[in-house]
C-alpha cells in the first residue's frame, strides 16, 4: 500500500512537471511595424515610388505627383500579436499627408508611437542649391538627419547616410560622434563633417571595422545595414528636371594616416580618397528600383557621371564644377526624361572604397553648397 502510495506521487509530481514545462508564454512586449502588407503594395505600385523607409518610430513612403494622398490606408506588418490603432492624420498639401499611429503590445502594457508619411515626388529645381542648413536629430535623438525644403515651404526628406547602422556598434553616445554631422563651418552657415570611424570590437565581430562619413540622395534600409550592408545603401530618385551638366560645389579634405583593408590590416603605401559624384541613371517608371553599394558606379543602367577624379587634400575651401560625362555608350533621351524613366543621386564620402570597409581612420571632409547645373540653365 505504502508503495502505491509513493508511486502514485512520483507519477503526479511527474504530471505536474511536465505541465509547467508547456505552459503558454508571456504575452509578446513587442509592437513594432515591421513591413507593409504586400498585396496592399502591389495594388498602389502605380502611384508608389521605391520602397517604404521603416525606422523605429516612423514609415516613410514616397508617392507620384497628382496622388490624392488623404485616401491612403496602408496595411501594416506588425509583430506577432500587435494590434494598431490609427490616431489622426495631417493633410501637408502639396507636400503629402502624415498620419499618426499607436501601436500595442500582445500583453497589452506596452505600446509605441508612430509617424507615417506619404510625399509626393517633385524634380529638383534648376536653381536649387544644396546647403546643408535643414537639419534635426532622429527620432531617437541619437545623430542628425539631413532634409530640404523646396519654395512652396514643403519639406523634401532625399538625404540619407549610414549613421543609422554605426548606431549598432554603441559608440556613438553624441550627434558628434557619428560618422556623418554637421559642422558650424561652413562655406555659408553650416556645413556636412564626414569622418571615417572605427567600429570597435562590435564592428570587428561583424567584418566591418571602419565606417566612412558618408551623405547621399537615396535611403539607408537599417534592416539590411548588418547582413547586406552593401544594398542597404539605396542610391537616387527620380527627381530629374532635365539633362544635367555639371556638378559643383565646395570642399576640403584631410587623409587618415593609416590605411587598412576590411580586415582592419594596414595596407603600406596605401593612401585614403574621399569621393564627390553624382550619377544619372534610367529606371522603369512603373517600378522605380534603385543602384545601390554594389552597382552605383558600374551598372549598366548608368547613363552620365560628374565626379571629381582627383580630389587631393585642399585643407582650405575649395570650389569644385565637373562636367556630366555619358557612359555605357547612352545618351539623355528627352522621351525618357518625359515619362520619368531618369534617377539621380549625389554622393559624398570620407573613404572613396568605405562601402569595402577599406580606408584610414580619421579622413575628414567637408562638404557644402552643393548643386547641379541643369541644361535648363545653360540656355
Amino acid at each position: 500500500m505504502i508503495r502505491k502510495n509513493i508511486f502514485g506521487a512520483m507519477l503526479l509530481a511527474i504530471i505536474c512537471s511536465l505541465s509547467s514545462c508547456i505552459r503558454e508564454e508571456a504575452p509578446n512586449a513587442e509592437c513594432d511595424i515591421i513591413g507593409i502588407d504586400e498585396s496592399w503594395l502591389e495594388v498602389n505600385s502605380d502611384i508608389l515610388v521605391g520602397s517604404p523607409i521603416i525606422s523605429n518610430y516612423s514609415v516613410e513612403m514616397m508617392v507620384k505627383e497628382g496622388t490624392d494622398c488623404t485616401v491612403l490606408e496602408p496595411l501594416f506588418v506588425l509583430t506577432p500579436g500587435a494590434w494598431i490603432t490609427k490616431d489622426s492624420i495631417k493633410d501637408n498639401g502639396l507636400s503629402g499627408v502624415t498620419q499618426y499611429y499607436t501601436t500595442h503590445a500582445e500583453d497589452g502594457i506596452w505600446s509605441k508611437k508612430y509617424t507615417v508619411s506619404f510625399t509626393i515626388q517633385v524634380p529638383i529645381t534648376t536653381n536649387q542649391v544644396f546647403s546643408f542648413e535643414n537639419f534635426e536629430l532622429e527620432s531617437s535623438g541619437r545623430y542628425n538627419i539631413w532634409y530640404e525644403v523646396d519654395g512652396n515651404g514643403t519639406r523634401r526628406n532625399i538625404w540619407a547616410s549610414g549613421n543609422a547602422g554605426f548606431a549598432f556598434t554603441g559608440k556613438g553616445k553624441t550627434p558628434d560622434d557619428f560618422p556623418t554631422t554637421t559642422s558650424p563651418d561652413g562655406v555659408v552657415g553650416n556645413c556636412v563633417k564626414l569622418t571615417t570611424s572605427d567600429t570597435g570590437s562590435f564592428g570587428k565581430t561583424a567584418g566591418m571595422p571602419i565606417a566612412a562619413g558618408n551623405l547621399f540622395i537615396g535611403i539607408f534600409q537599417t534592416a539590411d545595414a548588418m547582413m547586406k550592408p552593401l544594398e542597404a545603401t539605396r542610391f537616387g530618385f527620380q527627381l530629374v528636371p532635365s539633362k544635367p551638366l555639371y556638378l559643383k560645389g565646395f570642399y576640403k579634405y584631410t587623409r587618415g594616416e593609416v590605411f587598412t583593408d576590411k580586415k582592419k590590416n594596414e595596407v603600406p603605401g596605401m593612401v585614403d580618397d574621399c569621393a564627390i559624384y553624382s550619377v544619372l541613371y534610367e529606371v522603369d517608371p512603373d517600378k522605380f528600383e534603385t543602384l545601390d553599394g554594389s552597382n552605383v558606379t558600374s551598372s549598366d543602367r548608368i547613363v552620365m557621371i560628374a565626379e571629381i577624379e582627383d580630389p587631393g587634400t585642399p585643407e582650405s575651401w575649395t570650389e569644385f564644377k565637373v562636367p556630366f560625362k555619358p557612359m555605357n555608350g547612352k545618351e539623355f533621351d528627352p522621351e525618357r526624361l518625359a515619362n520619368n524613366g531618369y534617377a539621380i543621386t549625389v554622393v559624398a564620402s570620407s573613404s572613396k572604397n568605405g562601402a569595402f570597409f577599406e580606408g584610414a581612420v580619421g579622413s575628414t571632409l567637408y562638404v557644402d553648397e552643393i548643386t547641379i547645373l541643369w541644361e535648363a540653365e545653360e540656355e
